[in-house]
């Protein structure tokens, strides 16, 4: 005799809906965690041709005049500079004679070198502006401004890579500085 009333009799109305919001929120997660991924590995990969960049520009760097240096005088040896810093690009990005991506290097495409200056100033510390164009010629040309500033007679370089976004091959402007100080 005792009856229930309607509000405790079992509802289960609306599972169908929390099993789709419940699908949904997976969903998010996983385009979360792969955007995530990507992006990741898209910053490592920026990291690696930095580096490898940093250290063709070091190797450049290094090429002075001994005799001039003798007399506390810079005099860049620029024929021998560009000499190493395109070795250097070969062995860090992998790259066969020819300039082209080997099939065990870093790149899926050449890079590009925009710019490579043996930068002297007449005081310190200088800033050092240049423009570069990106697919230069297509119709996904791109003009990126390139400020670094340099704290004694320096070597910049300014490389465009290519890197794979979503599929699709995209380009990177990557500027690098070695500084000689004397102290």
């Amino acid at each position: 005799m005792n009856k229930r009333p309607p509000s405790l009799l079992r509802d289960e109305r609306g599972g169908a809906h929390v099993l789709l919001f419940a699908l949904l929120g997976v969903l998010c997660a996983v385009l979360l965690l792969v955007t995530s991924v990507d992006w990741m590995l898209q910053s490592a990969n920026k990291t690696k041709s930095k580096l490898a960049l940093d250290r063709a520009t070091h190797a450049a760097a290094l090429h002075v005049d001994m005799q001039e240096a003798a007399f506390g005088r810079l005099v860049w040896d620029e024929s021998a500079g560009r000499t190493e810093f395109a070795r250097f690009l070969r062995l860090n990005f992998g790259l066969d004679e020819a300039g082209e991506p080997a099939e065990d290097g870093r790149l899926e495409a050449a890079p590009v070198v925009h710019r490579l200056e043996f930068v002297t100033a007449p005081a310190y510390p200088a800033t050092v502006r240049r423009t570069v164009v990106a697919r230069e010629g297509t119709s996904q040309e791109t003009t990126r401004q390139v400020d670094v500033t340099v704290y004694g007679p320096s070597v910049v370089a300014v490389v465009e890579v290519h890197q794979r976004v979503r599929g699709v091959l995209e380009p990177i402007v990557l500027s690098s500085v070695a500084s000689v100080r004397f102290r």
